[in-house]
């Protein structure tokens, strides 16, 4: 029994840790058609430690991550970035808009890199 109880709470914790590792990154793009001006957005996610671009949804083709207000990388498809590897800083996601679409979005999945 107390088998049983230690593993059931080892595996817990893995669980936690393993979920707490992932951060997703979100960006929009919309365009104003009375003003035919583009509006960004994204909450900036900060990271203290490098991480791995390991997914990318949305309903964009291209995007691009700035750090800060610094353009650092730019995808043409959502299967080039996986595998991006971001050092530790301040980032931003953005999509770029199809052509005749209002609407774009972004979502990219962080996870902790492995030290080998």
């Amino acid at each position: 029994m107390i088998q049983r109880t230690i593993i059931l709470t080892l595996l817990t914790f893995i669980i936690i840790s393993a979920s707490a590792q992932k951060i997703k990154l979100e960006g929009k793009q919309t365009l104003d058609v009375g003003k035919d001006t583009p509006t960004l957005t994204c909450i900036p996610v900060k990271i203290s430690k490098p991480m791995k671009i390991s997914e990318v949804d949305g309903n964009c083709i291209e995007f691009w991550i700035q750090k800060g207000s610094v353009t650092i990388h730019k995808f043409i498809n959502h299967e080039e970035a996986v595998g991006t590897v971001l050092p530790s800083g301040t980032y931003y996601v953005y999509p770029k808009l199809k052509k005749d679409s209002k609407k774009a979005d972004v979502t990219i999945t962080l996870v902790a890199t492995i030290r080998k």
